[in-house]
């Protein structure tokens, strides 16, 4: 696998990195959030930009950025806008979608942008080319909050998204039954042999705790670990998460 090195973090070689998201609301409770987030010593934090209040006022997300950027210092950050379509909070036009993200890699605060590569069926293979013009390495997401479609479908996704030119490929599923979870750590690993590319797969909710664990065996290279709160169903704390990692870590090696 091609690795993707960040600032001094590595991803796509030993054990999957932690991911931390920041979810606060109001400026005050983002930057607070952050501050407790950097404490936790993840290997890269995810801002939830469409958590914000002021999130679709441009001027101020940016702003902001900026402030996380200062805090987080030499960790790694992930901006992303999650749309409404895949479990965020925001409904955005696609051309405004667009601009953000774009004004955001201009700015070099983040260093990685999450592109949802079906946003409501526009091409985002442009948009993904552009950010990396701004020297921003991309995480080509796509998110099912109800399902875990078929190993082909969820392959299908993935190597879309590798075709597109993203640096990273994400998936997220929810699974119905346990079943399900193996559906989705089989496409994992059958994607870890046909891509060079960091490839991140998880399945959520209870249910799905063992895929956000085991991505040194199948694949996975980053895990999405809950700071403050989660972002996500499913997620567990940091230390946990990371004693966790570690003590399988120490099994394999």
């Amino acid at each position: 696998m091609r690795t993707v090195k960040i600032r001094e973090t590595v991803i796509g070689e030993g054990m999957p990195k932690i991911c931390v998201p920041i979810t606060g609301k109001s400026r005050e409770e983002i930057e607070e959030e952050t501050r407790q987030v950097k404490e936790m010593k993840p290997d890269l934090v995810e801002w939830r930009a469409d958590c914000y209040e002021e999130g679709k006022n441009q001027e101020k997300c940016l702003e902001l950025l900026k402030t996380i950027r200062d805090i987080l210092g030499e960790i790694p950050l992930l901006f992303t806008v999650r749309t409404d379509k895949e479990g965020g909070n925001v409904q955005i036009l696609f051309e405004d979608y667009v601009k953000l993200l774009e004004e955001a890699a201009k700015t070099g605060y983040a260093d990685l942008i999450d592109v949802e590569v079906y946003f409501e069926g526009h091409d985002t293979k442009n948009l993904i080319r552009h950010l990396q013009k701004q020297n921003s390495f991309v995480v080509a997401s796509n998110h099912h909050f109800h399902e875990t479609p078929d190993v082909e479908a969820m392959l299908g996704i993935l190597r879309e998204m590798d075709q597109k030119g993203a640096d990273i490929l994400k998936l997220a599923v929810m699974p119905q039954c346990e079943e399900e979870v193996y559906t989705l750590l089989q496409a994992t690993v059958k994607m870890k042999k046909e891509t060079e590319k960091p490839v991140i797969t998880m399945s959520m909710g209870k249910t799905g705790v063992l895929s956000r664990l085991c991505g040194e065996v199948t694949g996975s290279a980053v895990t999405f670990a809950a700071g403050i709160r989660a972002s996500a169903p499913g997620q567990i704390p940091v230390k946990r998460m990371r004693d966790t990692l570690m003590l399988l870590h120490e099994s394999f090696t």
